[in-house]
């Protein structure tokens, strides 16, 4: 084990999987205003939800140790580069500077942060421990971050409305999808280690048709809402589906690195609408990017990330 790094403490916030969250809260915004760009309470907003949501990733890895050593992957907590009672701390405080921040917000705002808070607790903390049932791991991932997660952002530049939950459905139905092509690629893994998943109830050809069906519903939605932000992501993704659907019907099994890359594809294709909406979140996306790459290979010697993963 290596001494202390400070820079370990950033980097178990996990900026990588940040980067979805900070695509549809900004999304959120776009969808409300239909205004292109940042402005300070949208600076402030992405500060919140980083503090919320890092804090939260930080809960799913403590919970996760035991796992994580096994498979040998996230190794900040599982091989004790961090101290569990220290990521405890860095949690809480987290959560207490953007709960703090929130406050600058309406009260509708804020509770939708604690909505926020509150799945990513229930996600990964027994007995709810939403991960480990299927269906609801599903369900709790689309909402989350296809319903909550756009929410925020329309309340930073925007009043509640219902019918703003209608303009997420999209969104909702293809982050769904997506999510059960994640579970798909973890069966085996999952299953050893005791897991319940969507895709071990269903069963790998059952899982992968709900996932198509999942993006057709997205691609048409957001068609007939005239919605070209999911549109073209969701419509550029779905040959995938379609022919991982048809390849595990015709073979009984599925092809590992398409399925890969049918959940990775729309979320590059998320991230560049979201830099054409705000060119100057490239270079938010650009300094993690090499951040992470140099903190990697300087702390572990490993390329981390890549283009080719995730």
């Amino acid at each position: 084990m290596s001494r202390f790094n400070p820079f370990d403490y950033f980097f178990i916030l996990r900026p990588l999987i940040l980067i979805p969250c900070w695509n549809f809260l900004l999304i959120g915004t776009y969808l409300a205003q239909q205004k292109r760009g940042f402005t300070a309470d949208i600076l402030l907003g992405l500060i919140i939800y980083t503090c919320l949501m890092g804090g939260v990733y930080i809960l799913n890895q403590i919970t996760d140790i035991e796992s994580d050593r096994i498979n040998n992957k996230l190794f900040l907590l599982s091989e004790g580069y961090v101290p569990v009672r220290y990521a405890y701390i860095e949690m809480v405080l987290l959560w207490v500077v953007a709960i703090l921040l929130a406050l600058k917000f309406s009260y509708l705002f804020l509770i939708f942060i604690g909505i926020s808070l509150l799945l990513g607790v229930f996600y990964s903390l027994p007995p709810v421990k939403l991960k480990g049932k299927p269906l609801l791991d599903t369900f709790s991932n689309g909402f989350g971050y296809g319903m909550i997660n756009f929410a925020v952002g329309w309340l930073l530049v925007r009043s509640f409305d219902m019918g703003m939950f209608i303009r997420f459905l999209p969104y909702f139905l293809s982050i769904s999808a997506v999510f059960i092509n994640t579970t798909i690629v973890d069966i085996e893994g999952d299953r050893k280690a005791g897991e319940k998943t969507t895709a071990i109830l269903l069963g790998k050809q059952v899982s992968f048709v709900c996932s198509t069906v999942l993006m057709a519903a997205a691609i048409l939605t957001a068609y007939m809402m005239k919605d070209l932000v999911c549109l073209i992501p969701a419509a550029l993704s779905f040959p995938l589906f379609v022919y991982g659907a048809v390849y595990s019907l015709l073979k009984n099994e599925q092809n590992r690195k398409l399925t890969i890359a049918s959940f990775r594809l729309p979320g590059l294709l998320f991230t560049l609408v979201t830099v054409y909406l705000f060119p100057l979140y490239s270079i938010v996306l650009l300094v993690v990017f090499l951040g992470m790459r140099l903190y990697y290979r300087k702390r572990f010697r490993i390329n981390y990330p890549t283009l080719a993963q995730g």
